[in-house]
């Protein structure tokens, strides 16, 4: 039943009209009011070069691993995911992504997988690099829900936003393979402060309805110094 009402919000969310959609200041007053929240524009913008580190739990077969995030926003995102006994890293490099396996070469990767890496990047956007996009954005409210929407590279992108604590609690999102939409939901929970930024320490990640992984955040920093190679393997 639980995933069940995720996956209706999420199909909710991508049919409302755009007739809702609000006025640019009104987005404008939204985005500064997320920002406030979150830790205001000086502390936002050490977000925009970070590496988080999370603990992960894939629920088939129950695998645990790490995940290594490192970011340049807004267009460089690279993904090391270890496990014990094999490792996989992906890399967005502007309109280029990349994957590789092990110690394998890097492969170039188009399609759902390219997507799949810009929607991630997009995920990891603070309020105050969505505000920056803003000619990019709308927002979208049907009452109960208040949702920012984001449409990059071809990828569309809704930000549930709580009203009473102004927080981005929900990230939803849809990609194409095989001429199939498969739905993207990631819930944030465990905020905490890191260095007056608000940051969420728990993530639980859904593919279609189905539960596929839990988060939890071990590490994060925050005006860090990222090396070129590490987006140009």
């Amino acid at each position: 039943m639980v995933i069940f009402l995720r996956s209706s919000l999420l199909i909710l969310l991508m049919t409302i009209s755009c007739a809702v959609t609000a006025a640019d200041q009104e987005l404008a007053t939204l985005l500064d009011r997320l920002i406030h929240s979150y830790g205001g524009e000086k502390n936002l913008k050490k977000m925009d070069n970070m590496v988080q580190q999370w603990d992960f739990v894939a629920m088939m077969g129950k695998r645990h691993g790490k995940d290594i995030r490192s970011v340049r926003s807004p267009s460089q995102l690279r993904v090391d995911l270890i496990y014990p006994e094999k490792s996989e890293t992906r890399i967005l490099n502007g309109e280029i992504g990349q994957t590789i396996f092990n110690t394998a070469a890097p492969k170039n990767v188009t399609g759902m997988q390219l997507d799949a890496m810009r929607l991630q990047l997009m995920r990891l956007y603070s309020p105050l690099m969505l505000r920056s996009k803003i000619d990019s954005m709308s927002l979208v409210e049907d009452g109960q829900n208040l949702a920012l929407s984001l449409s990059e590279s071809g990828v569309h992108v809704f930000y549930l936003v709580n009203k009473e604590n102004w927080r981005i609690e929900k990230v939803a999102g849809t990609l194409m393979t095989n001429g199939r939409e498969v739905q993207f939901l990631t819930e944030y929970s465990d905020f905490k402060v890191v260095e007056g930024v608000l940051v969420h320490h728990k993530e639980n990640k859904f593919a279609s309805g189905f539960n596929t992984a839990k988060l939890q955040l071990r590490t994060i920093k925050f005006d860090a110094s990222l090396d070129d190679a590490l987006f140009k393997p």
